[in-house]
């Protein structure tokens, strides 16, 4: 990992933020007639470095500037700043991808990997296939191990890896942000689990099993496992007294994706306080979560383009920008 200043990588962010995409064109991608002519915005812009794809094929674009974000900040990030975290989702994807493919017995599982995190997914892949887990951290080891005695009681399912990774991923990441004590990525990461557990709960409760949710809770947010006690709605009616008030009607009236949108300006604003602050990894930090969400963003609008969906539905999922 990169041994970088933060006032370094802080001006080399500075120089790439004018590769965000503006308001303007993405509200001309989102009302374009069809993909072909949304895809275009993406062309102007030099998406994904430039390569020129059929419209059908604009996930390779997207894939490509992914790689290429991901590989510049995580070349270009301070060490001991809590960034690595951002590398560490990156590894646990490529472990639940190679260890699903693994058991699969599929030929290949490539496509399904991220960019390089803090290991090289090729590493990852003959550590998998191998069986030899003794150069990973002990949370990855454990969670491996655990997924392989599961296995061999014929008792693995796709749902049971995503968890038992899921949870080793945040014991490795509350570790790290322990040492970094950065105040920027603790609030991202404690807004992140929160947010994800909410959904889960929401989720568990609309169908009645609360045990769905108590297996997928994740542990290290702002809110702990007995802020869920009670019924669906009285849980909802919580929130309104939470560090997240703004969620609370979005969810009672079942609307996911107001809920989504405020999830990601949530976190995109996190990093606003001290995007400008050259001394802080707020810049940098901002700048990833910032493009990885305006990726996904992109993708959503290529696949309701895609499926001619009306206007007025893709304005609804669009997001607060950081540009």
């Amino acid at each position: 990992m990169a041994k970088n200043s933060l006032v370094y990588s802080n001006a080399r962010v500075k120089a790439l933020e004018n590769t965000f995409l503006t308001n303007e064109k993405i509200v001309r991608m989102a009302y374009s007639d069809g993909l072909e002519e949304g895809i275009k915005v993406l062309l102007e812009s030099s998406y994904g470095g430039g390569i020129v794809v059929d419209a059908k094929d604009y996930d390779e674009i997207l894939q490509a500037e992914d790689k290429k974000i991901s590989e510049f900040v995580f070349d270009a990030m301070p060490d001991g700043q809590g960034m690595e975290t951002f590398a560490v989702k990156s590894d646990y994807h490529n472990l639940k991808a190679l260890v699903k493919g693994k058991y699969m017995r599929l030929d290949n599982v490539d496509f399904m990997l991220a960019p390089k995190g803090n290991l090289d997914p090729k590493e990852i892949k003959d550590l998998i296939y191998a069986d030899d887990y003794s150069t990973l951290s002990e949370s990855m080891k454990k969670a491996l191990l655990t997924i392989d005695s599961a296995r061999a009681d014929g008792n693995t399912s796709p749902r049971f890896i995503d968890l038992t990774l899921d949870k080793a991923c945040y014991v490795d990441i509350m570790a790290m942000l322990k040492k970094a004590k950065n105040k920027f990525m603790t609030a991202y990461w404690q807004t992140n689990i929160d947010m994800m557990n909410i959904s889960s709960f929401s989720r568990a409760g609309k169908v009645g099993n609360i045990e769905l949710f108590k297996e997928s809770f994740i542990d290290c947010g702002k809110l702990d496992i007995s802020f869920f006690n009670g019924e669906l709605q009285s849980v909802l009616d919580k929130l309104a007294y939470s560090p997240y008030p703004q969620i609370a009607e979005s969810l009672k009236a079942g609307d996911m994706v107001a809920f989504e949108r405020i999830w990601d300006n949530t976190l995109i604003n996190i990093f606003k306080e001290g995007r400008n602050d050259i001394f802080s990894v707020a810049p940098i930090a901002g700048f990833y979560v910032a493009k990885k969400i305006e990726i996904k963003i992109v993708r959503m609008i290529c696949i309701l383009l895609k499926n001619d969906v009306d206007k007025d539905v893709i304005r609804d999922r669009l997001r607060e920008l950081y540009a």
